[in-house]
């Protein structure tokens, strides 16, 4: 939760108008492989289903370098940002040195979040996991049964449900004898037509495998090549009319969830830049293998490299004031469309906990809501 300084730094930055930051990111998200053992349907970098998007930087780098990692940490620590995520465009545990990062990223005072798909979870991995202090662990499953899995999945090893689920009992039992509550782990379903009538049984999964948490999303089409597994408007009703019923349940077995913030993305719609300005580039960065920085997972619009020149210098740089500038008005929203796929924003909820401040401060320069 962000202190009243910081709120107040990011409502002066606002304000002023001319794009400057006066507080650093709150987090950020760093991509440190594109390698992966998967080709998820719905994977925007590795599905074999669509065509693959166009990049920025230097492909031939496959792995982060671990000096780069620890000199962004480093800058992190120095700006007052409390949170990073470890993400990749491929699978974050094929990094050689993936322990060691989550180690350096503690020692920078940082909390730190893994997503992963699950299937290379072992016994050895989730020991590293608990000596490298990571408090978050993340895991994506496409279905709540191997039949619903293979859906997603139509090329991949249909042994993995299974794995992935021996896998989080096992975490969890290693936690349970070494008396550690750490990392919380967070069952993650995307919700798409081959799995939404099955959703409510993930329920059993999260209380099965001894995971902390549910959360759920919902499906990115990737600019319309997947929209074959999207839902309908029917569809999404009925997805939100079972998640209105999982409340209950889940908070009576003590398990945290995401359900209010994925009601309000459906209830929002998929074209939430048509409601809500982004606020993405005051909150966040994410750093590519390479070095090159971008505002956000769904944004490919570079911001320079880290490289070349320091994270304070970047973050109140000429293309990053440009940016926020753009992104809190209608029109800039709507220009840099070709380079951020916004569809179902993931960051909307922090988008709309920012803009009801900033427009109560500001309500002649705030977007208005639809």
């Amino acid at each position: 939760m962000a202190t009243l300084q910081e709120k107040y730094g990011l409502l002066k930055g606002l304000f002023m108008g001319d794009g400057t930051a006066y507080i650093g990111p709150f987090y950020a998200a760093v991509d440190i492989t594109r390698r992966c053992n998967l080709h998820c349907m719905g994977c925007r970098y590795h599905s074999t289903a669509m065509k693959t998007i166009p990049l920025q930087g230097e492909q031939n780098v496959l792995d982060m370098s671990f000096d780069l990692f620890k000199h962004f940490c480093d800058e992190l620590q120095t700006m007052g940002t409390s949170s990073l995520t470890l993400i990749g465009e491929g699978e974050p545990l094929l990094h050689p040195r993936i322990f060691d990062m989550i180690a350096t990223a503690k020692d920078a005072g940082l909390f730190v979040t893994l997503l992963t798909n699950g299937t290379l979870l072992n016994e050895r991995r989730c020991q590293s996991l608990i000596d490298s202090r990571l408090d978050s662990l993340k895991v994506s499953l496409w279905g709540s049964s191997k039949n619903v899995y293979k859906l997603n999945f139509p090329e991949g090893k249909h042994g993995n449900f299974e794995k992935i689920i021996n896998s989080l009992r096992c975490l969890s039992s290693i936690k349970a004898a070494r008396k550690s509550k750490w990392p919380a782990m967070t069952l993650h379903h995307p919700i798409n037509r081959n799995n939404f009538q099955h959703i409510e049984a993930m329920i059993n999964l999260v209380h099965t495998t001894g995971c902390n948490a549910l959360s759920f999303s919902p499906f990115h089409t990737n600019r319309g090549q997947l929209a074959s597994m999207a839902l309908s408007s029917d569809e999404e009703l009925q997805v939100c009319f079972v998640l209105s019923q999982m409340t209950k349940r889940l908070n009576a077995l003590g398990i945290k969830h995401n359900i209010a913030p994925t009601l309000f993305s459906y209830r929002i719609g998929e074209k939430v830049w048509q409601t809500f300005p982004c606020y993405a580039g005051w909150l966040q960065l994410r750093l590519k293998m390479d070095g090159n920085l971008l505002p956000c997972y769904s944004c490919h619009q570079p911001l320079g490299n880290l490289n070349e020149r320091s994270l304070h210098d970047i973050w109140n740089s000429a293309a990053l004031k440009d940016f926020r500038r753009q992104t809190i008005t209608m029109e800039g929203l709507t220009k840099i469309g070709e380079q951020c796929d916004c569809a179902f924003c993931c960051h909307l909820n922090d988008n709309w906990r920012v803009h009801r401040l900033f427009r109560w401060i500001s309500p002649t320069r705030a977007i208005k809501l639809i």
